[in-house]
Formats: structure tokens, sequence, C-alpha cells
């Protein structure tokens, strides 16, 4: 980051850094801007459109505005910030009714919202070119906006030439731009709005927290305001309200009450089994059209606990985004279509739905009627009373297990997928049938699965859901088919195969045999990662470490199933399916024999090999030096599969 644009060429480069914390400290006392854990300003860090719009809201205390764009939901936490701003002409959107709020912001557009600010408080403000260089290409508005902003002295270059309109802007040129704003304000007599009550409760801002209600629609009325969070919870409790809220954000409500979304800068959330977070659990995305979605236990202002997978996880609460169920603006939900069940994804930044296909819808289900699950299992209805409990047979099947599908009949499957895939008209699959890298495949599938002991159908699934029918750019340039050693927070990464064979191997030797499906990896580390031989979801399986997707699992299931069910359906509920229910459970060679292996945990999956004899359940071992073992039939409770 320069530091030219903010002062003088000539002010001495130690006194630069302590004035760019100035003004950003200047900001956070006024309440414009926040700090960070620790008292970091971090006058470098990048600040986006949503931020800007939310720090101008705040400066010219401006009132609430109804919701403006389609990407900013009431849910999204700065969403009040931008409306409002909206509301007074400061922002505007695309044409396609966008606003960007994650966008970066230029400082060409800084600029225009310092003027459009100015012209909603009617500042007469006298228009001189800038005499840059570089802003003789941009709209008139912009022209315009620099120059009066660099007029009244509250921009300026990175040198008398070139004021770098592109280049984005930082927290220390933001909050300069607006502490010289105010300073103009001020030496003008122009008057400001009184802050509206909901950000300044009771004219006190000592008492910081709000405890207020909720109505249909997302909006938010408070009735009083407390210095702690026990007081406002306290008081939110005895008096019978609904939230306790915090610089416009949700921080508790009533115990089971809403749902969570992931709501961070970074790609990917951490779930952690403890309220200190000291032991990482599980992780899932914030956003890029996956499922960020999760039950609401309970809050306080250190954690929130929230609900998925049929576990309880703690989040950090700047990584929540607390929501009602009262006036969500949309949550994920399952459906019955021709008797299969399909799941609708509510992806809250973008305010729409994506749905996939999940398997056989559950006997309970009827057509036309909305369930909601945070399992994949146990579904409820719009009252909130469970409608009935039905698994997935694919999710949570043993990978140890072995496919009923020959080589021939894989590969005609294949085939057949890779001709539909072209028939839908979509360019990237015009060649699909000749250029896949799925062509072929069907005798490394149950080569690996006959050597390395990992279900070929689960393999092929796999492919199809990480490799878009083996035609995505990792498949087609890197010959990887699983996304591996690709990152949320780098996808444009990933390891490299000479052949697509080569990847397979790879997925069954380095990863699933390495650490997601033996039981007891060798290294610490990796025994995080082993939580049991299925697909699984964010509680059991290998879901839970394996892909950030809360619904990579019962995606991969459902991708089986659409594979068995073209085939003929050989595979579906040969075996019953059931999960361990203690810790430390040990799977023995014979009955009362050698001990294989132990379950860390209660609640693995097992695929049952016949009926209990002598109390004792013969099943699928997850070790790869045996192909079964035996378990005490008393530690071994049956799930019911979705039909």
């Amino acid at each position: 980051m320069s530091l030219m644009m903010l002062f003088p060429l000539a002010q001495p480069l130690n006194t630069e850094a302590a004035s760019l914390n100035d003004e950003v400290q200047a900001m956070v006392d006024l309440g414009v801007m926040q700090g960070f854990e620790g008292g970091d300003l971090r006058p470098g860090q990048n600040v986006t459109r949503a931020e800007f719009a939310t720090f101008l809201t705040r400066a010219l205390h401006l009132p609430p505005g109804p919701s403006a764009f389609k990407d900013v939901p009431s849910t999204l936490t700065l969403a009040p910030g931008v409306n409002a701003a909206a509301a007074a002409g400061i922002v505007n959107g695309g044409s396609n009714g966008r606003f960007q709020p994650d966008a970066l912001i230029t400082r060409q557009d800084m600029a225009l919202m310092i003027s459009n600010a100015m012209e909603y408080l009617k500042m007469k403000v006298e228009y001189k070119p800038s005499g840059f260089a570089d802003v003789e290409g941009l709209s008139s508005a912009h022209k315009i906006a620099i120059g009066q902003a660099y007029e009244l002295g509250i921009i300026q270059g990175y040198s008398s030439t070139h004021f770098e309109p592109e280049r984005y802007a930082t927290r220390a040129h933001a909050a300069a731009f607006i502490n010289r704003l105010l300073q103009v304000i001020k030496s003008t007599g122009t008057p400001l709005p009184e802050p509206p009550a909901a950000t300044k409760p009771n004219g006190d801002l000592s008492k910081p927290f709000l405890v207020g209600d909720t109505d249909q629609s997302g909006r938010k009325s408070y009735v009083s305001s407390y210095r702690t969070f026990d007081e406002a919870k306290q008081a939110m409790d005895q008096q019978g309200h609904e939230l306790v809220v915090k610089d416009g954000k949700v921080v508790y409500m009533k115990p089971n009450s809403g749902i969570v979304f992931a709501d961070s800068k970074a790609s990917t959330v951490t779930l952690y089994s403890d309220p200190t977070f000291t032991t990482l659990k599980a992780y899932m995305p914030t956003a890029n059209g996956f499922n960020n979605e999760v039950k609401y236990i309970t809050s306080t202002d250190q954690y929130v606990k929230v609900a998925l997978g049929g576990k309880e996880y703690y989040m950090k609460p700047q990584d929540s985004l607390l929501v009602p169920f009262e006036g969500a603006p949309g949550r994920g939900y399952y459906s019955v279509r021709n008797g299969e069940l399909y799941h609708s994804i509510y992806l809250y930044k973008e305010d729409r739905y994506v749905s996939y296909l999940a398997g056989p819808a559950p006997d309970f289900m009827q057509p036309g009627q909305k369930y909601y699950s945070w399992d994949n299992a146990v579904f409820y209805n719009d009252q909130g009373r469970v409608a009935g409990s039905a698994y997935q047979y694919f999710q949570f099947l043993s990978a140890r297990t072995t496919s009923n599908y020959t080589v021939e009949e894989l590969d005609r499957f294949i085939n057949n997928a890779l001709a539909e895939r072209k028939a839908t008209g979509l360019a990237r699959y015009k060649d699909a049938p000749t250029k896949s890298k799925l062509v072929g495949l069907g005798s490394t599938l149950k080569k690996v699965e006959q050597e390395k002991q990992i279900n070929a159908l689960l393999i092929l699934a796999m492919a199809i859901h990480e490799s878009d029918y083996g035609m995505s750019r990792h498949a087609q340039i890197n010959n990887n088919l699983f996304g591996i050693a690709v990152y949320d927070s780098r996808p444009e990464e990933g390891k490299s195969f000479p052949t697509p064979e080569a990847s397979v191997h790879h997925l069954a030797d380095g990863y699933l045999n390495d650490r997601y499906v033996i039981p007891n990896p060798a290294g610490a580390w990796k025994q995080t990662i082993a939580n049991g031989a299925a697909a699984g979801n964010k509680g059991v399986g290998i879901n839970v470490r394996y892909a950030s997707d809360i619904d990579w699992g019962a995606k991969v299931a459902g991708h089986m199933y659409r594979i068995d069910k073209a085939l003929g359906g050989k595979d579906f509920n040969k075996y019953k399916l059931g999960f361990t229910t203690v810790d430390d459970l040990n799977i023995r060679m014979q009955p009362n024999g050698a001990v294989q292996f132990s379950y860390r945990e209660a609640g693995m999956p097992v695929a049952l090999i016949g009926n209990p004899v002598s109390g004792w359940q013969k099943v699928f071992s997850d070790e790869l030096r045996y192909t079964e073992g035996y378990v005490s039939s008393q530690y071994i409770q049956t799930i019911p599969i979705a039909k």
C-alpha cells in the first residue's frame, strides 16, 4: 500500500504510519469503524463495497432503508448499512439489480460515494478538474466526484498527475476520506440527521447490547439496551423477547429458534468440538454455491453452539450469522419429486436456491410438502415436529463393501452418462463422449476395489462429483478426478497425475486408505480425520474432513444411487446398516477373540453381514488387513433405510 496519497510527499515516513492509525482510530472512536482483537486496526486491509457503504451510513447517521438489491439479503450482516446508503442515493447497483457487496471497492467508486453523500446532505460543492491524467477515460460522474473531493482536500493522488482510480482502497483510505468529509461538513455548518434509535439506544452508547424482537419480514425492533451480554440475555429471557443484538448483528436467540449461516471473508469456517476452540472437528464453506446453514442451539458472547450431521459443534461468533426462523429470507428444505428425495439449498449471499438428488424419498414424505433436516436422515415438518427418520443407503454404506457390477457394466454406464451430458447441449459437454477422463475407467475401478478394498461405485461417484463427469479443468489438464490438493482458498491449484488411472490409485492409497477409511491411521493429526468408512455427512464418515461442503456425502451418495438405478439396482439395500453406540468399541477377529481395532467414538457406520449369532454381529472391517470382524451386537443400532 502506498502512503503518499494520504499525506504530503515530504512528510517523514515514521509519522505516516502513526497518522494512518490515528485516522482509523478516530473512526473507531466515533463508532464508524470497528477495531479487531487485541486493538489491531489493520489500516492496510482492503475494504468491500458493503463495508464502505456501512461506514458512511454510520458516519452520516443515515435512517434505515428498505431492501434494495438482489444480492444483499436481510441476513447479510452489513445489509442495514447498504440499504440505508441506497435509500439516501449514496450507493447504486448495476442494471441487473445487484450491488456486489463483497467486491473490493476502488478509489474511483469511493470518491463517487463521497460525492453522492455530499449531494444527499445538500452541500454546494464547486467542481474543478482534478488535473489527474489517469481519470480522463472515466465516466463524467466519476471525474466530477474526484474533482470535487480533491478540491475539498478529502482525497489526494499518488502523485500530482496520477490518481490511480482502479486501485483497491484500504481501511486507512476509508478512514481518511470519511474523517475529512466530516471535517468539511463541520466547517460548513451542514447539519447531520439524528442517529437512528436502533444505533443509539436510549441515547446511551455505553450500552451496546440491544434486546428486542423480529417480525415475519425480518425487521427488528428494540425495547431496551444493556452494557453486558449477560444483562441483556437475562432481560430477554425474563421479558419474553426474542433477540439480543450488538452492532446490528444478532448474538443470542431463544434456544433452537433459528439457523446459523457461516459468515466470514475466509473461504471456510472451522467447527470445534469444544467452546474454547481448542479441538478442530470439521469445517464448512462460507459461500461459493455451497450449503453453509446449520441449526442454532444456543450462544454466548464467546461462542455459538450449533448442530449438524447429528453432532453438536461450536463456532466463533465472528464466523456466525444468527437468523431467527421467523423472518428468515430463506432456508434449505427437502421435497419429493416422482418418489425421489431432493435437497434444495438456500444460498443466502445470492438469495437463490440450488438442488440435488439425494436418493429415494422416505415413505412418510408427501409430495408438495417441505421437510427440514440437519443430517439427511431425521426430518421435521413446518411445525418443527419430527415427520420420520430414514437414512440414504449409499450415504452410510461401508466403503469396504464390494459392488456387484462388472467392468463392462461400469463402462456402459459411463458411456451412456457422457452421451446424456452431450445431449444437454451445454458447451462444456460437447465432446464429453470422447474427451472425458472417465472413458474406459471401469477396469481400474474394479482393480482398485479388489486390491485396495474401496467400493468401485463409491470411487466412480466421487469422480463424477469432483470432476464434473471427467470434464473439469483439473481433470482435463491434470488427470485429477477427485480435486486432490485443490483447496477452497486456492481452487486453481491441484495435484497433477500422468493418467486418470494414477489419480484413482492415489485416492485409494494416499487418501482413503491412508487416513479417511482406516480406523486408526498413523499420526495424531490423521486420527482426527478418520471418522468412519462411509461417505457420511458432517457428523460421521469421510465427509467430516474430506470436503468442506456440508452435503458432499449426500451428493456422492446421490450419484451412487443414480448409477445403481441405471444398472438395475443390484447394489441397493444388499446389507443392513447400523451405527455403533459406545465409545472405544472393539472390533474383534472372532467372537471374544483378539482385537482388530477400536472405534474411538460412538456413531460409527457399519455394514452388517448376516444376522447376530450368540450375541455377536459380523461386520465389514474398516481395517485394510481384514475383510470381516465381529462386534458385540448390543452395541450396534440398525438404521431405517429410505426405499
